[in-house]
């Protein structure tokens, strides 16, 4: 899917009972039932479009915020008026709110600083702490902006990297290098390739992959700058729009769960959950769960217990009557869904189950730091539980 404001925004068990558990979902396509619990509450707010959350060393909490864009506009003959600066960033949150690690990060947004495209994952090993942003390079040098501001949106667009000493430091070109391979396998989104939107990001003992929604890919980063497709998300033919695979968890089986937004259709109930296995130097997917809807965020509690924050339950809209209600869907190991949320969430987007047993998400997702609509107080990052 062509990046737009609203794609931009988008982006331990074990034995028998694994296999039983999270082979169930596939068949489950009737709506998850809503329930009153758990309690809700915010634990940080006036967050500039906050995306991908990661829980890190000791418990901490971090965000990744796209940003809100800034003061230098121009023209795009797509998305309109955009305006660039320097104000996402990555921020860790503790009992005061967020407190960033990482700050001055390239952000290009809508009027308002809405729909920010910027950095939008994050993920941790040990101390370490990776972020990935979205989008890509192509076409950016031709845009009138200042010097400075267009260095970093170069520098930044589309990478991987590292967060050290206050500074995110770029590791992998990953959006420019998916780029390429959309326009060399045009063939498989005619309509729509070259594209291509980093939107979630995993660190496992499989390695590190990003989720490219524009490229409809599972990207495995390698050494020095490199990258390789695992896997590529396609729809039946016929279909209104291309998969959108969106974010990627590790599950109790050590597969790759990845989530999507759209799953060839805007309408509410398309989405899929795919499971990417890896067996001797082989690599297997298939659809392991349906009938979800919008999905930005996914993961795994430590029972095992999957969740996916659903963007949009009515489905993906961004006409001015669409409804913003967004929910949290729990699929249980033995297949029932629950949804958490609906009602108090509004664009929801990251997702990260905290060690306590509860679950974290980034809600309005699209919003800046100063609020709009239904957002108040701007981005937030919640606590369900």
């Amino acid at each position: 899917m062509r990046m737009s404001r609203i794609g931009g925004a988008v982006a331990s068990l074990s034995g028998v009972a694994i296999a039983v558990a999270l082979a169930s979902p596939t068949a489950q396509a009737t709506p998850a039932t809503p329930t009153p619990g758990p309690t809700l509450t915010v634990v940080a707010s006036h967050l500039g479009n906050p995306r991908g959350l990661a829980i890190g060393a000791h418990g901490a909490l971090y965000v990744a915020e796209a940003g809100s864009g800034g003061t230098s506009c121009f023209t795009s003959p797509v998305f309109g008026t955009q305006c660039a600066g320097l104000t996402g960033a990555i921020a860790r949150i503790g009992p005061g709110g967020a407190v960033p690690v990482a700050s001055g990060l390239a952000s290009v947004a809508g009027p308002g600083g809405i729909g920010a495209t910027g950095v939008v994952a994050v993920a941790t090993r040990g101390s370490r702490i990776y972020a990935q942003f979205g989008g890509n390079t192509e076409g950016v040098s031709g845009i009138p902006l200042p010097a400075d501001i267009k260095a970093r949106i170069l520098d930044d667009f589309g990478q991987f990297g590292v967060v050290e000493r206050g500074t995110f430091h770029e590791l992998n070109p990953v959006g420019d290098s998916d780029f390429a391979w959309t326009l060399a396998h045009k063939n498989l989104v005619p309509d729509q390739f070259p594209d291509s939107n980093p939107n979630g990001l995993l660190v496992s003992r499989h390695g590190v992959f990003t989720v490219d929604a524009g490229a409809n890919t599972l990207v495995r980063l390698g050494a020095r700058g490199t990258s390789h497709v695992v896997a590529f998300f396609g729809t039946k033919h016929g279909s209104d729009t291309d998969a959108v695979p969106t974010c990627a968890a590790t599950g109790p089986d050590g597969s790759i769960y990845v989530g999507e937004l759209l799953g060839g259709y805007y309408a509410p109930g398309n989405a899929r959950v795919w499971k990417v296995e890896f067996e001797h130097g082989r690599v297997h997917k298939r659809v392991w769960a349906r009938g979800l809807t919008a999905v930005q965020g996914c993961g795994f509690d430590r029972w095992g217990n999957f969740y996916a924050t659903e963007f949009q339950v009515g489905g993906l809209d961004e006409g001015p009557s669409a409804s913003p209600l967004g929910a949290v869907v729990k699929i249980a190991r033995n297949g029932h869904r629950t949804t958490l949320g609906l009602g108090s969430l509004f664009w929801p987007s990251g997702f990260a189950a905290g060690r306590d047993g509860a679950i974290y998400v980034s809600n309005c997702s699209i919003a800046p730091s100063a609020g709009f609509g239904p957002c108040p107080n701007g981005g937030e990052v919640v606590r369900i539980g």
